[in-house]
């Protein structure tokens, strides 16, 4: 694949108050919270969001961007906190920009959608490719322009890597 002829919109997708933002720092500090809704395989959704980590980890290490996420046990010094909600029929993730100074990102909530019966087919598949769309989103990239991005929405419930555009954009915000 090459980059798409749009991209320039997927680069204005990105945009935080006008502006491509970013963290200003190498170590990004994840914090999971317990799950606290009822539900079947709790451990599997943890270790979902540990291989996202690790995934993100490796393709921002192959792609010289000097960042890494650091999964930590207590929230006081997350830069990120994870949460898990029971959604609807709407979305299966979300992330909240809590602070961002400049262009720099300072703090970010992302939640998660747990599977339940309000109609809403998840499955371990799409919760994973949520959890790196979002993870996705705390590294300041905004909605894709083509399918194949893992920025694309609707979500793709496939799409587990990122796409040479969405890396093109991910390189325009960490090395410009």
């Amino acid at each position: 694949m090459t980059i798409s002829t749009n991209i320039n919109q997927y680069i204005q997708n990105s945009l935080i108050r006008g502006k491509l933002c970013k963290w200003d720092k190498q170590i990004i500090n994840v914090y999971i919270t317990q799950i606290t809704i009822q539900i079947e395989n709790k451990e599997l959704m943890y270790s979902l969001v540990n291989k996202a980590i690790i995934s993100w980890n490796t393709l921002l290490k192959n792609n010289r961007i000097n960042i890494q996420f650091n999964q930590i046990q207590y929230p006081s010094n997350a830069d990120i906190t994870v949460n898990w909600i029971q959604v609807g029929r709407i979305y299966e993730g979300m992330c909240k920009y809590l602070s961002v100074i400049g262009n720099s990102i300072k703090k970010i909530t992302i939640e998660i959608g747990l599977p339940n019966a309000y109609g809403k087919n998840i499955t371990e598949l799409s919760i994973y490719c949520a959890i790196m769309h979002e993870f996705g989103h705390a590294l300041g990239l905004g909605h894709g322009i083509e399918i194949n991005d893992i920025m694309y929405v609707p979500h793709q419930k496939n799409i587990t890597i990122p796409s040479e555009n969405d890396l093109y954009v991910l390189n325009r915000i960490y090395n410009p």
